[in-house]
């Protein structure tokens, strides 16, 4: 028998509130990041060796054949993409300078792969100095150079190239033992000119005394690089400074020191365009990534209350809701628990695994996709084996996915997950557009070679995304459609809490320890690793949501597995570097 699919007033009040939030935070970002129109942004292609690279230009009007202005290249980290840095391009671009953000080689919409960095250590940032030089806006003698850990030393390569750089910023990386070689040529008090290094005062990648008392004092001129000092001078073009922002290494591109301290030493050693008129507004970056968040809360909710309408067009049932009750508390944070272990204690192992077998071929995502595989896996084996340990009964896996799964689950979860796709692809081609946390997300798969890995991924996210909804939901989320909203609200919330909290527990494990007392407890590449979660927290949360709204609905794990499983997919295939 067929189930009517009546939308009430109030999800389709919700779904108009929704779609206006969406609209308003989308045009409000759209807005800032073209300063009301005084700022041309637009995305441009490069070709460097055969390989196409992608970047976003901040052009102010200013900027013109008759008066040129300053321009910049700034170049992302590891596994990072030039929205990443789009904060500084706008800020420097609003003080009249064109800039150029700049995807390296295999990441975000650039062709090449990582590899190719072997050939070309720029990375491409030559390869963009020269497109900048041939534009009439631009003033060549006046150039610059910023870029942040991996990016960090393609620029200084870059510069190494270029004669012409007047300044050079380099954000946690571009220094140590990882830049030894001819290519980067070797720094001293004169060479390369203008030299600011920024470093997080809580980046696990660097140790400070190091820094300040061996890799640095020779490149400064002194026996001790006291942060904060100006060494050399602009008027020779020696100067050199250090800054220790209290920051971390994913966030010290967005961080308001880091940006306002490029600001300051470009316009000090490249100069100001006469032509431009300053703004007297201060930073407009923060309002910006608060409108994309705003945008992309509005997207999660907006796509779930398509659920009803995009489900009643297949003719899916909306009424498999469990009479149960909800299982002890006791017993429900016992699961999670379970679940959260079982994430943390496979996510080290696993990225070893992933760099010894690089399927997906991807940096990190190979990685992401055995660990998520290996938790899914075991986290099914154990429910198995131990369900009347862990629940008060025997769980049987096999029937309780089969008594779950039909053909109209798969198609509503594709045709939702194509709905969001949709959204997303079209806000990106037509406005250049993306929904991110900190790194875009969301974004169009841009190159045959990404939308080919896309289905890749899926078989691996599949079986973590059915284990966590049964750890997550059908275990413990039980519930009737008498339950009130409150309680209800709070079922979403202890859901959420008990899926990112172990992740947050551990962050404030390594910092915590760090700010206090100035020691790490996850040091090195294991530390560097748990930067990660400052990412993964968010996206979680998210692909939560979302399957805790289609259970709460449905009483049915596989809608949310399913649509979890494509959007995972789709995030890792555009977001990790080749």
């Amino acid at each position: 028998m067929v189930t009517v699919v009546r939308i009430s007033l109030n999800n389709l009040v919700s779904a108009v509130m929704l779609t206006a939030l969406l609209s308003l935070g989308v045009f409000a970002s759209l807005a800032l990041n073209s300063e009301s129109g005084t700022i041309d942004v637009k995305t441009v292609s490069i070709t460097d060796r055969n390989i196409e690279l992608s970047g976003l230009l901040y052009k102010p009007k200013s900027a013109a054949t008759d008066s040129p202005a300053g321009a910049i290249v700034i170049a992302h980290g590891i596994s990072g993409s030039k929205e990443m840095m789009s904060s500084i391009g706008l800020e420097l671009a609003r003080k009249g300078y064109v800039c150029l953000c700049l995807d390296l080689y295999g990441h975000g919409k650039s062709q090449g792969t990582i590899n190719d960095g072997q050939k070309e250590p720029s990375f491409g940032v030559y390869a963009a100095i020269q497109y900048l030089k041939s534009q009439p806006y631009v003033n060549t003698s006046m150039l610059g150079l910023i870029g942040h850990s991996l990016g960090a030393g393609a620029v200084r390569a870059a510069a190494f190239k270029e004669p012409q750089i007047g300044a050079l910023v380099l954000i946690a990386g571009g220094v140590g033992e990882v830049t030894q070689g001819q290519q980067y040529g070797v720094l001293n008090s004169s060479y390369p000119r203008n030299l600011l290094v920024i470093v997080g005062k809580y980046d696990i990648l660097f140790e400070i005394n190091d820094l300040t008392a061996k890799q640095l004092p020779a490149v400064f001129g002194t026996q001790q690089v006291i942060p904060e000092v100006l060494y050399g001078s602009f008027s020779s073009q020696t100067a050199r400074k250090l800054l220790l922002p209290p920051t971390t290494h994913l966030f010290e591109p967005i961080d308001q020191t880091v940006i306002s301290e490029s600001i300051d030493w470009m316009q000090k050693t490249l100069g100001k365009n006469p032509a431009h008129k300053d703004s007297d507004m201060g930073f407009v970056y923060p309002q910006r990534e608060a409108a994309v968040a705003i945008a992309l809360a509005a997207l999660v909710g907006l796509t779930c209350l398509s659920f009803f309408p995009i489900g009643g067009l297949i003719k899916a049932d909306f009424h498999r809701i469990p009479t149960r009750t909800l299982s002890a508390s006791s017993k429900k944070w016992r699961l999670y628990g379970i679940w959260a272990m079982l994430n943390l204690a496979l996510f080290v192992p696993m990225f070893a695994v992933g760099s010894a077998v690089p399927f997906p071929p991807l940096v990190f995502g190979a990685s992401i996709a055995w660990w998520t595989m290996s938790t899914g896996l075991i986290g099914l084996t154990l429910l198995a084996k131990f369900s009347e340990k862990m629940v008060g009964r025997k769980i049987r896996i096999r029937e309780e996915l089969t008594a779950s799964f039909n053909q109209k689950d798969l198609f509503t979860s594709i045709i939702l997950f194509a709905f969001l796709f949709t959204i997303t692809t079209l806000l990106a081609v037509l406005f250049n557009f993306n929904f991110r946390v900190i790194s875009p997300i969301l974004r169009d798969l841009s190159s045959a070679n990404r939308a080919l890995l896309f289905p890749a991924f899926i078989p691996f996210f599949v079986s973590y995304f059915v284990a966590e909804s049964l750890y997550m939901h059908k275990l413990t989320n039980m519930r009737t459609r008498e339950e009130s909203n409150w309680l209800n609200l709070r079922n979403y919330v202890s859901t959420i809490l008990g899926k990112i909290f172990p992740f947050v527990l551990l962050l404030c494990l390594q910092y915590i320890p760090q700010i206090a007392f100035g020691i790490w407890v996850f040091p090195s590449f294991l530390g560097f690793l748990l930067e990660l979660f400052w990412l993964i927290i968010p996206i979680f949360a998210i692909a939560s949501s979302f399957s805790w709204w289609f259970y709460n609905k449905t009483g049915n794990v596989v809608y949310g597995a399913l649509f979890n499983a494509l959007l995972m997919s789709w995030i890792a295939a555009a977001v990790f570097p080749f």
